[in-house]
């Protein structure tokens, strides 16, 4: 009976950690840079629609807080701005126990039209400060700071703080 009872612990003790190995942090972060890939690629495509679906009912977006509705505004005037584009950044740098308690994921980025080109970033995804200084030199330079939460199994924007580079550090 004992031998039944120590088994019966061992394979749940094995279900318990196979749990938290699959919903373990790697996951998660894997999952939140798979978030950014998309909205870039879906910026890309102008999907207007597709970019509001990763975020949240009672998205915000600053500055200005901006609800969802006035983001849509917002990205239609920058995608008509710059035509066909390329949304380039570095891997994402992502805090799943922000200080704040809301994890956050902050990603410089640039935008370039369709037939502008900088190669020598491609090999810069893994080491965004080397990026940074690479990108501040030859192009308008901004940074997403997103707050997000995870519903249902799947990781959505509630808060969006974009920043612009300005040669000094970034600046609302």
């Amino acid at each position: 009976m004992a031998k039944r009872f120590s088994t019966a612990i061992a394979f749940m003790l094995c279900a318990v950690m196979l749990s938290f190995i699959s919903c373990s942090p790697g996951d998660d972060e894997k999952a939140l840079i798979e978030l950014v890939e998309k909205a870039a690629s879906l910026a890309e495509e102008h999907e207007i629609g597709g970019i509001i679906e990763l975020a949240t009912e009672d998205f915000r977006a600053y500055p200005g807080n901006l609800g969802s509705r006035d983001a849509k505004r917002v990205l239609f005037m920058a995608f008509n701005y710059y035509g066909e584009l390329k949304v380039i950044h570095p891997e994402p740098d992502i805090d799943l126990e922000h200080e704040d308690g809301k994890p956050t994921v902050t990603v410089p980025f640039l935008i370039l039209r369709k037939n502008q080109s900088l190669p020598e970033l491609e090999g810069l995804y893994k080491n965004p400060r080397e990026w940074l200084e690479r990108v501040g030199e030859n192009a308008d330079l901004y940074r997403f700071k997103l707050k997000v939460i995870k519903a249902d199994g799947e990781w959505f924007v509630k808060e969006a703080y974009l920043e612009r580079f300005t040669g000094l550090g970034f600046n609302p």
